[in-house]
């Protein structure tokens, strides 16, 4: 068994560190103390037990058995309400972290942190699902396999979904426009549905496609960090 989390951690950690490294470098000219870093990252990872759980609370509520067909109605309460769930829980999670910051000065840092955080809770579910492979008897392509496969599409995802909100958290917090902070969450928990319903409809033969949307999602979202490194004004957490 240590033998299977080790091996699984292993794999699972690396597509994480990329996109760490890669989001990280938005913010090289002033970064954040790693020891903050870390607790956000760390956080992600202690959330995701609890996030479940309270999934697990929501299926149990609609009373939809999840090992038969769906209808299109219960995809959209099942997979829109887990969509909802984990999106809130990363953002008032990092709120309430953040609330106490100092360092949490910078538009920017809005987006910095709730990506962080969102990787953390994504290390967890690639530990899982590669846990699962090797369980299962799979070698190491089907490891690699699953775990190439959440780099471009589940770990991205929630790394764009958190990054889209903490875009329009921080527009929030420079203009104290309380409907830009609702508009970041309705898009960032958009985008998180609209993955996983269309994995859910068109499976392993639609990957490309997905991952392709993707892709031009992270393009806006640079763009969206480009917008917040011209501004010099600090933001005020409210």
């Amino acid at each position: 068994m240590a033998l299977i989390f080790f091996i699984s951690s292993f794999f699972g950690i690396l597509p994480i560190v990329l996109w760490l490294v890669f989001f990280l470098w938005q913010d090289i000219l002033k970064p954040e103390p790693l020891k903050c870093l870390l607790i956000l990252f760390g956080l992600g990872i202690l959330i995701t037990p609890l996030i479940w759980y309270g999934e697990g609370l929501y299926l149990k509520l609609l009373g939809v058995d999840m090992n038969v067909s769906l209808s299109f109605l219960n995809i959209i309460l099942v997979y829109g309400g887990i969509a909802i769930i984990e999106e809130l829980a990363k953002f008032f999670s990092a709120y309430f972290i953040l609330k106490r910051n100092k360092h949490f000065d910078e538009a920017i840092d809005a987006m910095i942190y709730l990506i962080v955080l969102a990787l953390g809770f994504g290390l967890v579910e690639n530990i899982l699902a590669a846990s699962q492979e090797i369980v299962e008897g799979g070698l190491l392509l089907p490891v690699l396999q699953t775990i190439s496969l959440r780099f471009v599409g589940a770990n991205l995802l929630h790394a764009l979904s958190s990054g889209i909100i903490g875009f329009f958290w921080a527009l929030f917090l420079l203009k104290k426009k309380k409907s830009q902070l609702y508009w970041g969450l309705v898009l960032g928990i958009a985008l998180h549905f609209f993955f996983n319903l269309a994995i859910i409809k068109f499976g392993g033969t639609a990957v490309f496609l997905i991952s392709l949307g993707l892709f031009f999602v992270a393009i806006g979202l640079l763009w969206a960090f480009d917008l917040l490194k011209k501004i010099k004004k600090p933001i005020k957490f409210i």
